[in-house]
């Protein structure tokens, strides 16, 4: 009796340092915030997503603590010759691999602002991934260089 029930802890113990594995296969560095002025419209976080595990995984969606109207997924792209923000419904990192989100790229937006946090402070953010884990990520706010505006690039010419 004694031993079937050590096995049977040991057998959901196993399983449940398995599910954590999993949950734990995407890992984020260097979270952070642009700083913006009070009255900013939006606001941007950035990080490096890293994926340890041997599956495929996205990103599908973005909670924050902080009291925004909505937060979307982004990605900075060429688009008929112009630099274009278009909202992404999932932001992929397959297995093995990583995903920079940084400005002029990938990144998060975080739209209507009831307060925008100060430098130094921390943004609480919830990282909702393909599998159906949750990824939670203090994000803090500091000054960062800003995303190119207008898609103004120079280009050489050959003739």
């Amino acid at each position: 009796m004694r031993t079937t029930f050590y096995r049977a802890v040991s057998a959901l113990l196993l399983m449940a340092a398995i599910s954590s594995v999993n949950a734990a296969g995407l890992m984020v560095s260097d979270p952070w915030v642009r700083a913006a002025p009070p009255n900013a419209p939006a606001l941007a976080a950035f990080m490096t997503l890293e994926n340890h595990s041997g599956s495929d995984l996205s990103v599908v969606a973005v909670r924050t603590a902080l009291p925004v109207t909505r937060t979307e997924m982004h990605r900075t792209m060429m688009a008929d010759g112009m630099m274009k923000m278009m909202q992404q419904k999932e932001m992929p990192v397959a297995a093995h691999n990583s995903l920079m989100l940084k400005p002029g790229s990938w990144h998060i937006m975080m739209i209507g602002p009831d307060k925008v946090p100060t430098e130094g402070e921390l943004v609480a953010l919830t990282l909702v991934l393909s599998d159906g884990s949750e990824q939670q990520v203090m994000a803090k706010v500091r000054k960062g260089q800003a995303m190119m505006k207008g898609g103004h690039h120079s280009h050489m010419m050959q003739h």
